[in-house]
């Protein structure tokens, strides 16, 4: 998987593999047109900033052949299907393996715990580890 952030970024895959994206552009930009229009989204995407240094220094190449809206359609796949995606909910899912939970062990039994709710986390900073001050909340 590649995704292309700006011009020096560099092919991990087919016949320009450790090229980078402009070198290959100016040595062939048939290739980057051939990757833009078979290669989907999961597989080589291509960064709003890049798209911009693609502007700038090859203004004509993107104006051909609706290539800007392929790419657009790319970035949609990476976003929604591919890589990026899956990022996000790994990132997602180790957060949660991380979160805190509230416990109900050191303070079980007493009326602040069993009937009003209150954690151990909570009694021990809202009552100052004493469950017996429930009655002192305003």
């Amino acid at each position: 998987m590649v995704y292309f952030e700006h011009l020096y970024d560099v092919f991990d895959f087919g016949k320009f593999k450790d090229c980078e994206l402009g070198e290959t552009l100016m040595s062939s930009p048939s290739y980057v047109e051939w990757v833009i229009k078979n290669v989907d989204g999961t597989q080589c995407a291509f960064a709003d900033s890049v798209i911009e240094e693609i502007q700038v220094i090859f203004p004509d190449f993107l104006k051909s052949k609706g290539l800007l809206e392929l790419i657009k359609e790319r970035q949609e796949e990476y976003y929604c299907d591919g890589p990026y995606w899956e990022d996000e909910l790994e990132k997602e899912n180790k957060y949660r393996e991380y979160e805190e939970t509230d416990t109900y062990e050191r303070y079980a039994g007493s009326y602040a715990q069993d009937e009003m709710g209150y954690s151990d986390d909570e009694i021990d900073t809202i009552f100052d580890g004493d469950p017996s001050a429930y009655w002192n909340i305003d």
